[in-house]
């Protein structure tokens, strides 16, 4: 008994721990530093970002306040009499003792150099220029460049010193008596090593040192003597914290609200910052070598504590597996590695018990179980498989045939297939196999077999499907037979109920008539009892179908009383209808199964009702979402006996044995109610008093709602003859010569021309010889050729579009839908009604009003 094999080259649980716990102490203290330090980091850089746009706002407002006062002082020298008139008189000499004493007076708002220009030449100038290398030609073209603005001016001049850096401003001195402008006053800063500029930046900002760039070029800066320092400062200065000596800000000047491309970088000591970041590297660094420690000093400890109490665990295990028995566990003094015992202890008796049951169930199981290795040798077999194949010297040739029979299904199975249900014949029994690989690490290493004797189960199988067959085979000769039944009557049933019509409107005398209204109820009542009993069929078939559509429901009952009404008054029977149904209230039912619940309910009651009274109640309610239609008929009739309820809707079970020779009837008629009560999701309820009447009650549920608009009903002509505007040639394709002669007479009422041929054939070749044709009358079973194939290849093959009207006496659903399939436009059943044919008329009416091409 394997239970599980101790593997080298694992990790000791001691080595597992240490590992977990040093890896909890180290992320746990990482997340703690890192949040330190984040939130440090952040506090600092928000405080050095502020200490930056502080500075550079300084060194912005230090900058424009200098420019501020040149540009005033300028602005007054422009509008001075006394050095107007100079200039006027052409003394230079008094020109410059002008300057120069203001110039002394206040030197921080002197500029470098100034000049003055007329008419796009200069008249005057200090000589300053001189000393930065600027010639007149070049003030004078710096001067038109600059324009007539007052606004101070950026420009670069190449000189013999090198390029210079210039800020000039120029103002129109004006004539105070004339008002006229006699000349422009210069004031120029060269911004090359202006040491008195950078002091004062400087000064302003509480800077360590100051440098003016343009772009990487230092062109002043307020310590000469460390000019590979201020190199160094331009590549330490970054938008990020850093732990470098230096803190450098950038300011970009601004002139009047523009950018220029001067740039002003100061230098602060950065010590307090680095120091801190240095700190916290240091801290970081003994956190980890504490944890390293931790780490170690656990690792000793928990492998001297926890070592002795595995070794003793594992030894217990190796001596359970090896000698495949289950000991005793000593227990630990460490209550986890106790519980462990304790579960490896009750798992190898539980596996143990396991193993047992196993072999038990192959040894004793009565199906057969055969074990087999991936390449297909028989490795052990259960002794209901010895018993079930006879292995021995005398059946040889069937253990040849069992294993010829299954290698191929085991080779199946040895490549990772599971295979059930596999019905193998050996000798004159008929096994079920299911074939199940045994897998082990991802490799197929067996392959179970197990076997059920199943020779008699197929032999059930096989009786069954031949009663099946049978019963099926029966059915259809049952439905054949009422196919056959329904035509056989329903032809000779239109004779007698057709030339029963044609003669109640050509008969005058009350007696011929009485006795007409006798043939003609006799037919009818035989009509409807063929009807009952094909419904009943459909029903048992399953082919009963309910078709949905709207319909007005208070029309339906108004149609249920014209026609029950004079019944009852024949037979002087009052007859109530009561409804809460309005005029506007629109139903989705099946119009037709509902009315043929109402007709035999209704029906029933006037049949066994000889005095009293007959009621109809039909009322309309709602709940929740859903409405309900009930139904009640109730009658003072023969009524039922208690102990023949539970029966009435069984078919051909009536109230009484006698019942059937005094008022007729087929006994179906509440059994097709109950059926389509149930088919329409409804429920059928019965209260009957021997002798005094019974209640029907009915509860459907229907989808309902109120019409904005009531359709107009249809209203048949009461002349036929008047239907149609012109004579229609209509072709009768009918090998009956009742059934002819029957349809002849009401299309002739109709003011129709009949053409009457016999079969399919005779009809396709007289519409290939005469098209003006307007209506076709096609019968079903026709000699050579049905009357289906024939309107398909009307349809198909001669493509006429003219309207066909299907006249079978096969009352099959099939039938109808097979017809109308083949393309014609209307079914109806025989016996023919006029009312049936008048209304298909109707239908067909837009179809022939005019000519069909």
């Amino acid at each position: 008994m394997l239970f599980f094999k101790r593997q080298s080259g694992k990790d000791r649980l001691a080595t597992l721990l240490t590992h977990s716990l040093f890896m909890t102490i180290a992320v746990l203290t990482v997340v703690v530093l890192l949040q330190n330090y984040q939130v440090n980091r952040e506090v600092v850089s928000q405080e050095v970002e502020r200490s930056k746009r502080q500075t550079s706002t300084l060194v912005q407002k230090i900058f424009d306040y200098r420019l501020k006062s040149i540009e005033i002082r300028q602005d007054s020298f422009s509008r001075n009499v006394t050095l107007i008139q100079a200039l006027s008189i052409g003394n230079d000499a008094e020109i410059g003792r002008y300057f120069n004493g203001f110039d002394k007076s206040d030197p921080d708002v002197a500029p470098d150099f100034r000049f003055i220009t007329s008419e796009n030449r200069v008249i005057w100038s200090d000589e300053n220029n001189s000393f930065y290398g600027l010639s007149s030609t070049q003030l004078t073209q710096i001067s038109q460049e600059m324009g007539t603005s007052s606004q101070w001016y950026l420009s670069q001049a190449y000189t013999s010193m090198g390029m210079r850096y210039l800020l000039l401003r120029k103002s129109p001195m004006i004539n105070i008596e004339s008002g006229e402008v006699t000349a422009y006053i210069h004031g120029g800063i060269v911004l090359n090593n202006n040491f008195a500029l950078v002091s004062a930046l400087l000064d302003g900002s509480n800077a360590d040192d100051i440098v003016l760039t343009v772009g990487s070029a230092i062109i002043a800066e307020s310590d000469n003597q460390a000019a590979d320092a201020h190199f160094e400062w331009l590549e330490l200065y970054s938008n990020i914290l850093n732990d470098s000596d230096y803190m450098v800000s950038r300011t970009d000047l601004t002139l009047d609200g523009l950018a220029t491309y001067l740039t002003v970088y100061t230098v602060q000591d950065n010590e307090h910052i680095a120091t801190l970041m240095r700190g916290h590297y240091l801290w970081v660094a003994a956190v980890v070598i504490l944890v390293i420690f931790v780490a170690l000093y656990n690792r000793y400890w928990l492998g001297k504590r926890i070592s002795k109490e595995l070794s003793e665990l594992m030894n217990y295990t190796e001596q359970s597996i090896n000698t495949k028995q289950v000991a005793l566990y000593s227990g630990s003094s460490i209550s986890e590695f106790n519980k462990i015992g304790a579960s490896f202890q009750n798992s190898f008796k539980r596996l143990h018990e396991q193993e047992r049951q196993f072999v038990d169930l192959f040894n004793y199981s009565l199906s057969p179980i055969i074990l087999w290795d991936s390449d297909g040798f028989l490795l052990r077999m259960n002794p209901a498989a010895e018993r079930s194949f006879r292995i021995d010297d005398y059946d040889e040739g069937q253990y040849q045939n069992l294993i010829d029979r299954l290698i191929p299904q085991i080779k199946m199975c040895a490549q990772g297939a599971t295979l059930t249900g596999l019905n193998i014949e050996i000798g004159s029994n008929v096994y079920r196999w299911n074939l199940s690989p045994i897998i082990i690490d991802s490799k197929t290493t067996r392959v179970i077999a197990q076997a059920q004797d199943i020779t008699s189960f197929i032999e059930a199988e096989r009786q069954s499907q031949s009663a099946r067959e049978e019963a099926e085979a029966s059915a259809q000769v049952r439905a054949d037979f009422l196919a056959k039944m329904s035509h056989e009557l329903r032809t000779p049933l239109n004779g007698i109920l057709g030339v029963t019509q044609l003669l109640k409107g050509s008969l005058t005398n009350p007696k011929d008539l009485s006795q007409i209204d006798v043939l003609c109820n006799s037919g009818e009542h035989l009509l409807a009892v063929l009807n009952d009993i094909l419904d009943f069929s459909k029903i048992e078939q399953s082919k009963f179908n309910i078709d949905f559509s709207e319909f007005n429901l208070r029309e339906l009952i108004n149609a249920i009383e014209k026609v029950y009404r004079p019944l009852c008054e024949d037979k002087q029977v009052a007859f109530t209808v009561t409804t809460n149904v309005s005029d506007n209230i629109i139903v989705n039912s099946d119009q037709v199964r509902l009315n043929q619940v109402l007709f035999n309910l209704l029906s029933n009651a006037v049949k066994f009702t000889r005095q009293g009274a007959i009621s109809l109640a039909v009322t309309l309610s709602r709940s929740a979402n859903l409405h309900w239609l009930n139904i009640v008929v109730e009658d003072t009739g023969i009524g039922i006996e208690e102990h023949r309820l539970a029966h009435i809707f069984e078919p051909f079970v009536q109230a009484e044995e006698t019942i059937t020779r005094e008022f007729g009837g087929s006994g179906l008629g509440l059994a097709i109610v109950n059926s389509l009560v149930e088919l329409l999701d409804g429920d059928i309820l019965v209260h009957s008093e021997f002798g005094k009447g019974s209640c029907f009650n009915i509860t459907i549920p229907i989808e309902a709602y109120e019409a904005l608009n009531q359709p107009l009903n249809r209203v048949l002509p009461r002349d036929p003859k008047t239907l149609f505007d012109r004579e229609l040639n209509v072709l009768l394709v009918e090998d009956n010569h009742t059934n002819a002669f029957i349809a002849q007479a009401f299309c002739e009422k109709y003011g129709m021309k009949v053409n009457w041929v016999k079969d399919g054939y005779q009809a396709i070749e007289f519409l290939k010889n005469d098209s003006a044709i307007d209506l076709i009358l096609m019968d079903n079973q026709l000699p050579n050729l049905g009357g289906i194939e024939t309107t398909r290849i009307i349809r198909r093959d001669l493509q006429f579009k003219l309207p066909i009207l299907a006249c079978t006496a096969d009352g099959m659903a099939d039938t109808k839908e097979a017809f109308l399939e083949a393309g014609a436009n209307s079914v109806l059943v025989k016996p023919i009604g006029e009312s049936a044919l008048n209304n298909a008329l109707l239908d067909l009416k837009p179809l022939l009003s005019q000519p069909i091409v």
